[in-house]
């Protein structure tokens, strides 16, 4: 729901001060006063005739007296572009006068355009120049003026304390003033803040108040604003029948002011009660007409709401292609409004001018407190006298003091440098017993593998030299038994078994303990390894080796555990992994050898229990200080990156 507030504006910025005034200026300005709140379109009318003719005649005064009044009529109707482009060149046209008569009231107006458009730290920044040549000028009404204005700029933010502490001091200039027109506007804007609240009764009361004045003086504008607001409670209270009627009558009226920007939020409340009610089509068509005046008005804060409501209608009505559009322009929108931290430099610029306020409240306070010179010098000799006292008395207490705030630091000196060596011994103790802890598990490690290594070796020594040898003598006889009986059909096929037996229980035996890399030729080794071990499998394996002759230069230790690390992994593969398709890429570079192994099986939870396996290529990792890496998820393949030092 929108919140419509009222600000405070003057009618005149900067007095005549030359007597080239002509009565079609005079009178241009009267009209334009007359009917600012009650036929603005007259006024406007006025107004630009004032600045042409002020321009014709080349009365600069009243040049920035017509832009002025061009730009405070651009926030009553709602034209808020228009109320930056003639307050700025208002502003410049003061400082090229060299006047700061009027520029407090420009800033005022000008602050107020930026806060209508959404851009809060420009407002601020405008409120805060506003303030300073008030002050400077001694210009209370533009003081009080600007503390207005800049709580409605906190109710937009939802910051009521900081609204209500500046409606007070607004308020109290006013009064100090006797300005009735701005106690009521006070009044007003308390309501708002009521009203955001939800404390809807009490806001009712006040709007009331203020309006009974109004429809006194016939203030069209404020009477809109006022029904605007009325209306609004009754939408957020449900009340959507009671409201539809009473928006009718204030759009009625806001047309024959012209208000285009209140108009934009009637129409928009006007949709949400009608969508409230089920009138799909009507709240559409509210809303459209809304969303095309905020979008000639750059209403941003207006837009990103009226985008949202529009998605959620479509999407009732099944039209989920406009719904999309909407909700993604929505989106866009709310993202680009809050793409500054605007609560955060207003509460900087907030400080500052609290800053200017509690200076100006010290001098006060050192005016009220200066004695006269009589009381001084009286002052001053029981001063002297109380003064000579109490530096005796200080002095020997601060001798006392010195001393014995010296004498603690020593022994706090003296504490903690015991405490520093304390600390030190225990890390020290503490890092000799890690490495000590390091070195016994790598000791455990290494000796572990050993074994393994060995063991390995003496069982392929015991295949090769038994299994082996018996398989061959089994061959040499098969074959003569053959000779004999060339006519069997068995033959063949026993003898093709007892080749492949000797084949395996060979790739066995040099599997478990192969013959020196560098006689046979690692990378040749590793191939020949995949090649065999896939042979009665699905599993298709690549290899690829960069460069594969500086590859197989590498030192027989690392060539073994690379081997060894190869081995496990594509055994884990074989057995676990259900892929069809696998990579082995080993590459050597300056310092260390990587390994790399893809597959495109089920993949595992790395945080699950590892086995003996993954388990074993790790601590044979730990041993030669390398690293493994495994990327892997449920049913997405398995890559595992491993980097072994070389040096």
């Amino acid at each position: 729901m929108l919140t419509l507030l009222l600000f405070i504006g003057v009618q005149v910025v900067v007095k005549s001060q030359n007597s080239n005034n002509t009565p079609l200026i005079d009178s241009l300005s009267v009209v334009y006063g007359n009917n600012l709140y009650a036929n603005p379109v007259v006024a406007k009318k006025a107004a630009t005739e004032w600045l042409k003719e002020s321009k014709r005649l080349g009365i600069d005064l009243q040049t920035v007296r017509a832009l002025y009044a061009l730009g405070n009529l651009g926030n009553v109707s709602g034209d808020y572009k228009s109320t930056i482009s003639h307050t700025t060149e208002a502003i410049a046209l003061l400082k090229k006068l060299n006047l700061e008569n009027g520029l407090a009231a420009c800033y005022n107006i000008l602050a107020l355009g930026y806060k209508n458009l959404g851009d809060y730290p420009k407002a601020m920044d405008s409120f805060i120049q506003c303030l300073s040549y008030a002050k400077q000028n001694n210009d209370k009404m533009q003081e009080a003026n600007a503390y207005q204005n800049i709580a409605t700029l906190y109710v937009l933010q939802k910051e009521f304390k900081k609204a209500t502490e500046n409606l007070d001091r607004a308020a109290n200039l006013y009064r100090e003033l006797e300005n009735d027109d701005g106690v009521l506007t006070t009044l007003f804007n308390f309501a708002n803040i009521l009203k955001e609240q939800n404390k809807f009764d009490q806001a009712r009361k006040h709007y009331k108040t203020v309006l009974g004045y109004r429809e006194k003086e016939g203030n069209k504008a404020v009477i809109a604003y006022i029904n605007i607001n009325l209306s609004q409670m009754l939408v957020e209270e449900g009340k959507c029948e009671e409201a539809v009627v009473a928006l009718k009558k204030t759009l009625n009226l806001l047309k024959a002011l012209d208000f285009t920007s209140d108009i934009a939020i009637v129409l928009n409340d006007l949709g949400l009660c009608e969508s409230k009610l089920g009138h799909t089509k009507a709240a559409i068509n509210y809303f459209q007409q809304a969303l095309i005046i905020g979008e000639e008005q750059s209403l941003a804060s207006y837009k990103s709401d009226i985008y949202k409501n529009l998605a959620q209608l479509y999407q009732e009505e099944g039209d989920y292609k406009n719904a999309l559009k909407f909700y993604q322009k929505g989106v866009t929108s709310v993202a680009e409004q809050n793409s500054l931290d605007k609560e955060k430099y207003v509460a900087k610029i907030q400080e500052r001018y609290e800053t200017q306020l509690k200076e100006t409240r010290i001098a006060l306070l050192e005016k009220e407190q200066k004695l006269s010179d009589a009381e001084l010098q009286k002052a001053e000799l029981t001063l002297k006298r109380q003064r000579f006292v109490r530096n005796a008395f200080i002095g020997g207490f601060v001798l006392v003091l010195i001393t014995l705030i010296i004498l603690r630091l020593l022994y706090i000196q003296r504490l903690r440098v015991q405490k520093e060596l304390n600390l030190q011994q225990e890390e020290n103790a503490k890092q000799k017993i890690n490495q000590m802890i390091q070195d016994h598990k790598l000791s455990v490690i290494e000796r572990y593998q050993e074994g393994q290594d060995e063991e390995r070796a003496r069982l392929a020594r015991d295949i090769h030299d038994g299994i082996g040898s018996d398989l061959a003598g089994i061959k040499i006889a098969f074959e003569h038994y053959v000779e004999q009986h060339k006519e069997e059909s068995q033959a063949k096929r026993i003898g093709a078994a007892i080749e492949n037996a000797c084949m395996d229980i060979r790739s066995l035996s040099h599997q478990l303990h192969p013959l020196s890399f560098s006689k046979i030729g690692f990378t040749s080794f590793l191939n020949d390894f995949v090649n065999q071990i896939t042979n009665n499998t699905t599993l298709s394996i690549q290899t690829f080796f960069f460069p594969e002759e500086d590859i197989d230069k590498l030192p027989e230790d690392l060539l073994a555990d690379a081997y060894r690390i190869v081995q496990e992994l594509v055994n884990n593969i074989i057995k676990h992994a259900q892929a069809t398709q696998a990579e082995v890429q080993l590459t050597k570079h300056e310092d260390y050898l990587n390994i790399v192994i893809n597959d495109n099986g089920k993949g595992f939870k790395t945080n699950k229990k590892q086995g003996i396996g993954l388990r074993n290529i790790k601590e044979r990792l730990q041993k030669v200080q390398g690293t493994i890496n495994i990327d892997s998820g449920s049913g997405n393949g398995t890559s595992i990156t491993i980097d072994i030092p070389i040096n």
